[in-house]
């Protein structure tokens, strides 16, 4: 989605890796051991789902499945990259870096961090 998502392979990579070695330059750790932090700390443990029984719709909480949280922790990283470089002068791989770094320290300022705890504040309540 978003940046001309029509064949930009190539473009995808080189975002990713040069925020890659933003990462490194920035925290001297492996850049493949934040990835992963930030993909267990932005993925969801609860989700709602839709049930109809008798003609009326509810929400209802369910866990996630294993599978499903990763997903939509790539997600919604990266998205919260895409929105970060957006309409400013920042690069698409500068806020990708700094989106997984706020996601691997699990700060709230993180978008994707936001993203997770909004799905989960829904699913608290729809219990």
């Amino acid at each position: 989605r978003g940046r001309g998502s029509c064949g930009k392979k190539i473009q995808a990579m080189r975002i990713v890796e040069d925020a890659f070695d933003m990462i490194h330059a920035q925290t001297n750790e492996n850049p493949v051991q934040i990835l992963v932090r930030a993909v267990e700390n932005a993925a969801p443990r609860e989700d709602v789902t839709r049930l109809k029984k008798g003609g009326v719709a509810y929400s209802q909480a369910v866990d996630v499945a294993p599978m499903k949280r990763i997903d939509e922790s790539v997600k919604n990283l990266a998205l919260a990259g895409f929105y970060g470089s957006f309409n400013t002068n920042t690069s698409a791989a500068e806020a990708l870096a700094k989106e997984l770094i706020q996601a691997a320290k699990d700060d709230n300022n993180a978008q994707s961090i936001k993203r997770r705890n909004e799905v989960e504040r829904v699913a608290l309540a729809s219990r």
